[in-house]
């Protein structure tokens, strides 16, 4: 007769379907007799598939980079609310983030709790997903599409004019739309399927969530390359305009390698592992980004506002002493209408502070 003592649920994979030929609810006996012990499982059955610390390791270090985050985040809203006066629009838009960035902080914490803590080494909680979870999927969904939606505005305002602007504009309205129906869809399976989550992945959640990453990638990938190209564009040669231009660029690539980058992780941890939670890891930190980014963006304005104004300010004062000379020796010439029209034609000084301060203004 061989003895075997009961296991707690740790050892138990969650992912793996009970079969009535393998254990059922009851627990098992302390002592089995030698005819149940030849048809139950073995201890090496039962440690089959990922453990407790395997299953859990990955969502507790994505939870404590939400918790660095989320207290970045307040920093920039603290940096942002307290040093500038932006429009009506921008404010509120900025206010509305920010709550939304603590409610979701909040019902992350609550649902951590409820997964690791009160049944510490079991895979029960997983049986479902919790509402306070479902919710926090419902604001990721919102803040994703508002920084979007925002950026589709910092491309209106640059004033890019061509079929190619309208086009990119279009794309990314239209990916960033679809994003956010996919994300609203995989909200609603969460409401009425929470058991077809994390065990036994219902199939309509999974293609929805696919497509919500999937076009939410393409939506910032494309906003990305669209922001650069307008930039270029704006590119007069000068080199103070150069070098303003090349610090937008600098700023818009960095935003879009994290948001892009953390979609496709996400994507793909989603359906390369689905016997574990790395997906949802990555998940809880894509807001937490999304707005890092947003209020990133607004408060590096001023840094380049002032290197603009510096830059300017000396390249007035060059140009100054530059152009009274030539208007001197042309004045000697006989040549003073044609001096003044090389000053005119040579130094478009009103257009490239306008194109310059709208750009930096607005991003």
């Amino acid at each position: 007769m061989r003895l075997l003592s009961s296991l707690p649920d740790c050892n138990i994979p969650f992912m793996l379907k009970p079969s009535p030929n393998t254990w059922s609810d009851k627990p098992l006996p302390l002592a089995m007799s030698a005819t149940d012990a030849a048809s139950g499982p073995t201890y090496a059955d039962l440690m089959v598939g990922p453990t407790y610390a395997q299953i859990f390791g990955p969502v507790f270090w994505g939870f404590c980079c939400t918790l660095v985050l989320c207290g970045v985040s307040a920093l920039q809203g603290y940096l942002y609310f307290t040093r500038y006066n932006d429009k009506l629009g921008v404010r509120s838009l900025a206010i509305f983030m920010i709550l939304l960035d603590f409610l979701s902080m909040a019902l992350i914490c609550q649902s951590i709790y409820y997964y690791m803590l009160p049944h510490f080494g079991s895979f029960a909680p997983l049986s479902a997903v919790t509402n306070e979870l479902v919710v926090e999927c419902l604001i990721a969904a919102i803040i994703t599409f508002a920084s979007q939606m925002y950026f589709v505005y910092q491309l209106y305002m640059v004033k890019s004019v061509g079929s190619t602007a309208s086009v990119m504009n279009a794309l990314v309205v239209v990916f960033s739309v679809a994003a956010f129906a996919g994300s609203l869809g995989c909200v609603v399976i969460m409401f009425q399927y929470p058991q077809s989550i994390f065990m036994n992945r219902n199939h309509y959640f999974a293609v929805l969530a696919g497509l919500a990453k999937g076009f939410g990638a393409a939506a910032d990938i494309i906003a990305t390359i669209a922001m650069c190209m307008f930039l270029k564009s704006a590119d007069t040669g000068i080199t103070r305009t150069s070098s303003i231009l090349k610090s937008l660029m600098h700023l818009v690539i960095n935003r879009g390698i994290l948001v892009t980058a953390t979609q496709i992780l996400q994507l793909i941890f989603f359906f390369a592992t689905a016997n574990h939670l790395y997906w949802l890891a990555v998940h809880i930190n894509t807001t937490k980004l999304y707005v890092n980014t947003f209020f990133g963006m607004l408060n590096a304005r001023p840094s380049l506002q002032d290197r603009h104004t510096k830059d300017l300010g000396m390249s007035f004062s060059n140009e100054a002493t530059g152009t009274s000379q030539r208007f001197a020796t042309n004045s000697k010439a006989g040549g003073h209408n044609k001096g003044a029209e090389l000053d005119a034609s040579e130094y478009p000084l009103g257009t490239i502070h306008v194109t310059t301060s709208s750009t930096v203004a607005y991003l």
